[in-house]
């Protein structure tokens, strides 16, 4: 059986387990639908670590200068850091899409690190900029990946 990814998330008391703890189970379903289990844990990753682990922070005072316009950014070349503006999802998604919306987040960045390289598709989860029309989907249900990004965050994966 395959091994499943270490995705170590920081606390954040700021942030609601009422929204954080469906939108980790939302971003499991959706990685399932390609094959790649995700082990969520909390805090720190061991150091020394054996294997790479991904590391998220959920900000919630996210200066208007950084990024404008972004819900969250991965190092993919880096391949373990990302950070989600969960301050920016709050004020995009509103209250009854914030758990869809955080786990779209999510699944985008983690899927940045294991595709190793800075690319957007033109449509489905890793557009470069969601539209209503995206926003709207995830209220019924997920933004698919595209082939070529299955693809490239498999060849990543094996990488690693």
């Amino acid at each position: 059986p395959q091994q499943k990814l270490k995705v170590y998330l920081r606390d954040n008391p700021a942030v609601p387990l009422a929204v954080q703890a469906p939108a980790l189970d939302l971003a499991n379903k959706m990685f399932a639908t390609i094959g790649i289990p995700l082990d969520w844990r909390s805090g720190e990753p061991p150091r020394p670590s054996s294997t790479r682990s991904i590391c998220i922070d959920l900000a919630t005072d996210t200066p208007a200068n950084l990024l404008p316009g972004a819900l969250g950014y991965a190092v993919p070349y880096e391949g373990v850091h990302i950070r989600v503006f969960y301050d920016r999802v709050e004020s995009v998604a509103g209250p009854s899409l914030k758990t869809a919306v955080l786990a779209h987040v999510l699944v985008h960045e983690i899927a940045h690190i294991l595709q190793g390289i800075s690319r957007h598709s033109d449509r489905g989860l890793l557009k470069g900029v969601w539209t209503e029309r995206d926003y709207s989907q995830m209220r019924a249900e997920a933004l698919p990946f595209t082939p070529e990004d299955v693809e490239l965050i498999h060849l990543g994966l094996a990488s690693r």
